[in-house]
């Protein structure tokens, strides 16, 4: 699978994912959108996630308290995604965000937040290599 950097996230003309540090943009040729957005859904809940405000195809997913993190900094593990599921001509395209840094948490609070979103941004390209081979 090749995957292209772009800093500027400009529409590629292949369906290879386009990641930088703040958001993954992954589109599908063989999943429709309602079938890409439950399976995020199901995905994202599997490892604690809860849709906070928004529906399947336009969510900030959260986990952990936001108090917590701003009392107690990164003591409380706070994440929090924002993700779109959207028909793209041919493409099912799923747009995958940061929503919060980590910053309150200190140094380590950022560190968590980017360790999470590399496992998530991972998890979801092997998805996509493997929905895409078939």
């Amino acid at each position: 699978m090749e995957e292209v950097l772009d800093n500027d996230m400009s529409v590629t003309k292949t369906n290879a994912p386009v990641i930088d540090k703040s958001k993954g943009v992954f589109r599908f040729s063989k999943l429709t959108k309602d079938e890409l957005a439950t399976k995020v859904e199901t995905f994202l809940k599997k490892k604690g996630y809860k849709i906070e405000e928004g529906t399947v195809f336009d969510a900030k997913y959260g986990k952990g308290s936001r108090v917590g993190r701003i009392l107690l900094g990164a003591f409380i593990k706070r994440f929090a995604w924002k993700v779109t599921v959207e028909s793209d001509g041919e493409y099912s395209k799923l747009t995958f965000y940061k929503e919060a840094s980590g910053v309150v948490g200190g140094v380590i609070g950022v560190s968590q937040v980017n360790k999470e979103f590399n496992a998530i941004i991972g998890s979801l390209g092997n998805f996509h290599a493997g929905q895409e081979s078939n």
